[in-house]
């Protein structure tokens, strides 16, 4: 079936907070990739030349083209995204895709060889996907589907982050031709593929690291010495990390270079780990753990931590918490930490906007590269959107 364009619509970004307020759920990392990535990347698989549209919120369409850089767009792939808060340019056959539906490529492909124009994939009252003729996103024919993989919110991304990764990296492999794109890997590194891929990308792997697949190592990234890299590993771009991490996502600009254990995480950007801080993953009770009051049915769930966030040495994480955006923590953090905020413990206070954008400054230039104006502009409307979105 061919269309015009793809559509991809966010679903539920309250769940998904606090990382909702800062990225669309149509950027945020799963299986190595940017959700649209695997759209792309799927699209691309098919042979199809077609527009993609993501419907966000009004202040992240304005910011975030200019921000978050994309593994695809570093591989010169050619695609098209934009990013928009209403739907009123959209003509001709349209696929609406909902964040809610994993994207798995074989999934994609099943259900685009047995789906209709004019038909509705839901499970019971969540719409995962349509295909129209027109702006409207509603369909003559409705299929109800509860099979497919679906998430409910942040903690689905950590649970299909793993299987993701491994399912759909045969896709990008083909793609790309190899799974070492001008990467450095030292001769002293061992490289397990017996689970899954391992992927680096213009990456740096120095010696004496264990690397287990499925992982993604993107561009810019470096795998310190004695590091071990477990599966679900995804080094998004320009990361330094050491010690072990499991089944995490880091995205763009941050690092975890020293020992210490990162699990079942999600790091946003420009976030930095201090040495020997911990996320826990698990309780002492090996019971279920809830997120923001959400029984997320899993009983490994590590951090969320939100972009900007700078977390001091010897720090834990109690499992199943998030760090919000643009916080500095350290000591023992039992409770969840609203955005922009200092804590000692779970003693915090508010920490001014001036000064979250001045370590945002710092950090840029510790990292040797130029401050965006675009992420300052989107620092400064989080912080307000922070003040009148509080948690779900």
């Amino acid at each position: 079936m061919q269309f015009d364009n793809v559509v991809i619509i966010e679903d539920n970004h309250r769940n998904y907070y606090p990382l909702s307020i800062s990225t669309p759920l149509s950027d945020l990392i799963i299986g190595g990739l940017r959700y649209y990535e695997h759209v792309a990347l799927w699209l691309m698989n098919l042979g199809y030349d077609v527009n993609i549209y993501v419907v966000t919120r009004d202040y992240l369409a304005r910011y975030w083209q200019g921000i978050a850089d994309s593994i695809l767009s570093k591989l010169n792939l050619k695609y098209s995204v934009r990013y928009i808060h209403n739907i009123e340019d959209i003509s001709g056959t349209t696929l609406w895709i909902y964040t809610s539906l994993i994207p798995q490529i074989d999934v994609l492909n099943k259900l685009i060889v047995n789906t209709r124009t004019e038909a509705e994939i839901k499970c019971n009252d969540k719409v995962l996907l349509s295909i129209t003729n027109g702006r409207e996103t509603g369909a003559k024919d409705v299929i109800n589907n509860c099979d497919l993989p679906v998430a409910n919110g942040i903690w689905s991304i950590i649970k299909w982050n793993t299987e993701l990764l491994r399912s759909n990296s045969k896709y990008l492999v083909k793609i790309i031709g190899d799974k070492t794109v001008d990467s450095d890997v030292s001769s002293n590194a061992i490289i397990d593929e017996r689970a899954g891929n391992v992927i680096a990308i213009n990456t740096i792997i120095e010696p004496l690291t264990y690397i287990k697949g499925p992982s993604l190592l993107g561009p810019g990234s470096r795998v310190l010495p004695h590091a071990y890299i477990r599966e679900g590993t995804v080094l998004y771009m320009n990361n330094a990390v050491g010690g072990e991490v499991k089944n995490s996502i880091v995205d763009m600009h941050s690092l975890k270079e020293h020992f210490s254990y990162l699990g079942d995480s999600y790091v946003g950007r420009w976030v930095n780990i201090g040495a020997g801080s911990v996320t826990s993953n698990l309780k002492n009770t090996i019971g279920i753990i809830r997120y923001m009051g959400i029984d997320t049915g899993m009983i490994k769930l590590g951090s969320i931590i939100g972009d900007w966030v700078k977390v001091g040495i010897n720090t834990s994480i109690m499992s199943g918490k998030y760090i919000g955006q643009g916080s500095s923590v350290i000591g023992l953090i039992r409770k969840d930490v609203p955005p922009f905020s200092m804590c000692v413990n779970n003693d915090c206070e508010r920490f001014r906007i001036e000064k979250v954008v001045e370590v945002y400054r710092r950090f840029v230039e510790l990292r040797r590269v130029h401050a965006n104006e675009n992420e300052e502009a989107l620092i400064k409307a989080v912080y307000e959107a922070s003040l009148h979105e509080p948690p779900p």
